[in-house]
């Protein structure tokens, strides 16, 4: 993911964080990776879901300004449900 998307979805404009937001997109691929692999990624509807739950992970540790994904995050009805779809997409497909 770019940081310039990232910027935009977080409606920033400014430079101010751009080394904090480029962590975070690092830190959020290597969550995703981790809780689900990386054979979703051979699918292009997979790779929309896992763009909109890196958004969302990047925005939950921007507001709460840690590279720790939040526990509240970690337990949002969406996240888990996004993240046990890209689990299992290879067998869904």
């Amino acid at each position: 993911m770019e940081l310039d998307e990232v910027k935009k979805y977080l409606k920033i404009d400014y430079y101010d964080d751009d080394d904090v937001l480029y962590n975070l997109i690092i830190v959020s691929e290597n969550y995703i990776e981790s809780c689900v692999g990386t054979s979703y990624k051979r699918d292009e509807k997979a790779n929309k879901l896992a763009d909109l739950l890196q958004k969302k992970i990047i925005h939950d540790m921007y507001e709460n300004r840690g590279t720790e994904v939040p526990n509240n995050t970690k337990k949002d009805a969406i996240v888990t449900t996004i993240l046990d779809k890209l689990s299992n997409y290879s067998e869904v497909e």
